[in-house]
């Protein structure tokens, strides 16, 4: 789900064909999106009028390029994507991390929600650890990778602290999606 939020979040600045979307998710992501994911969602966005092709560029020595633009269709589906709260969803850390990069396009009430899921998740992940710790015995190799595993989740819980500590301070406004809408 996350990078077909990446893909329309890349057409939201300016018309790009497909090559420009996919240097712009390597430069976010690493290379984490390949042309087997990215051209079929073009295609599926485009069957569902979430982006539409505005052009074609033709440059000697290069394939024929098609330049796409994010409709008022693609950002409704932007801002569905993104409000996604599913405890299922964001119990992936790319899922929940594209999301909180993306909170300047959704209200301060979607935003909370998000961070009150994961946090809420975050808590059970790390009861569960650390009752496998106190049950593991003497394993030191174990014992090293839950002690690891228990401090990632303290640090995420005080990062979500902190976020939440922002979110109330942020007062309802409308989004920068919703704006260009």
């Amino acid at each position: 789900m996350y990078s077909d939020i990446m893909i329309l979040r890349g057409l939201l600045t300016a018309p790009k064909h497909g090559y420009e979307i996919k240097k712009y998710m390597e430069r976010l992501t690493g290379g984490l999106l390949n042309n087997n994911t990215l051209y079929p969602a073009l295609r599926r966005f485009e069957q569902r009028g979430e982006i539409e092709k505005i052009a074609e560029e033709v440059a000697p020595g290069r394939p024929q390029r098609t330049v796409y633009r994010i409709t008022g269709k693609g950002r409704e589906r932007l801002l569905a994507l993104l409000r996604t709260a599913d405890p299922q969803v964001l119990v992936k850390d790319e899922e929940f991390q594209v999301r909180v990069g993306l909170f300047d396009l959704l209200p301060v009430a979607d935003r909370r929600r998000i961070v009150e899921v994961r946090r809420e998740r975050v808590e059970h992940e790390l009861a569960l650890q650390e009752e496998l710790a106190a049950a593991a015995g003497h394993a030191p190799w174990g014992e090293r990778v839950l002690a690891f595993t228990v401090e990632r989740l303290r640090l995420e819980l005080l990062w979500l602290a902190e976020l939440e500590a922002v979110l109330e301070e942020t007062a309802p406004e409308e989004t920068a999606l919703e704006d260009k809408g």
